[in-house]
């Protein structure tokens, strides 16, 4: 399933995020992204496949619990990432277990 999505040099938008749920489908709609942009000097693609996916889990996960859910749907990652961010979506990424095989990132 490939979803919109909107690029500049540091925000990479996803809308509707919150319809995939498959690690499989998150990064190949990244790794498409990344080939569709390979040109590009865009500082939001350096960070890792990993970092993005954590962040768009947990934005799953507040969605599903209809937590901040008008901004939840739709997942904003950003460079650079906040540390702070960075460790708070890495420790809450595993609590969402629709997620399938989330230890094969």
């Amino acid at each position: 399933m490939k979803l919109e999505y909107s690029i500049s040099d540091t925000i990479l938008s996803i809308r509707d995020s919150y319809r995939i749920n498959s690690l499989r489908d998150m990064m190949l709609m990244l790794q498409t992204i990344r080939q569709e942009h390979a040109d590009s000097q865009y500082h939001i693609l350096q960070r890792t496949y990993r970092n993005l996916i954590e962040e768009w889990i947990v934005h799953n996960l507040f969605y599903d619990f209809h937590v901040l859910r008008l901004h939840s749907g739709t997942v904003d990652m950003e460079f650079p990432q906040r540390w702070y961010f960075r460790v708070f979506y890495h420790l809450v990424a595993p609590l969402n277990r629709r997620i399938k095989r989330y230890k094969a990132l």
